[in-house]
């Protein structure tokens, strides 16, 4: 019993790496959209298992004042929450440019990351300003995390094929591959998205502040 266990997780351990194997042999928007379904996936299950633990969080929520979110003025609060997403778009980008182990990048890690830990936190309501039903956080994500974690999704589809470092094994006995950044080409496409990906960041953080501020 155990042993066919043990065979089972090391099949879907196998089929998982292949599928992310298969990542690298798609065109940029079709990677792009691919991660950025995973990611929703990960995000939407996780908060359907945090919803489902604490539904104590949304029973009887005291509402609060959303100004109590802003980091000062208008100007503060919209740069603030602007350069939150940017480090995290700059931990992904760095962490798939820095090295890849086989098929797995520290930024595709990140990425998993952030779905968990956003799922995870809406679903428990643990927001500084809370929010009253689950269809205003719905609401809410539709108007803005969508949008950032949509940008998150492009860099990452974007940047994971230009590892610098690249090893068949965890940890690395040897780089079946080593480039440096000058041997890092974007192409037109990867252009554009990573365009795309910065304006919807800015945009969310603008519909953000507005409903924080006003």
């Amino acid at each position: 019993m155990i042993g066919d266990i043990f065979m089972g997780k090391c099949r879907t351990g196998r089929s998982i790496l292949a599928g992310l194997g298969a990542l690298y042999q798609l065109s940029v928007i079709k990677r792009c959209f691919t991660i950025w379904l995973g990611f929703q996936v990960i995000l939407w299950v996780v908060f359907a298992i945090s919803y489902i633990i604490n539904k104590d969080a949304w029973v009887n929520v005291i509402e609060v004042n959303s100004a109590t979110a802003a980091v000062g003025g208008w100007w503060s609060t919209l740069l603030f929450i602007i350069g939150s997403n940017l480090i995290i778009c700059i931990l992904i980008t760095v962490g798939n440019l820095f090295v890849r182990f086989k098929v797995i990048t520290p930024g595709l890690l990140i990425l998993v990351a952030q779905g968990i830990m956003i799922g995870w936190l809406a679903g428990a309501n643990c927001f500084e300003v809370p929010f009253i039903n689950v269809t205003a956080a719905n609401m809410q994500y539709l108007r803005i995390g969508l949008w950032e974690t949509t940008a998150y999704s492009l860099v990452c589809g974007v940047t994971l094929t230009k590892s610098l470092l690249i090893s068949e094994t965890f940890p690395p006995k040897k780089w079946s591959q080593t480039r440096k950044l000058k041997d890092i080409k974007l192409s037109i496409t990867e252009i554009i998205i990573l365009l795309i990906s910065s304006i919807m960041l800015i945009v969310a953080a603008i519909i953000e502040t507005y409903s924080i501020i006003g």
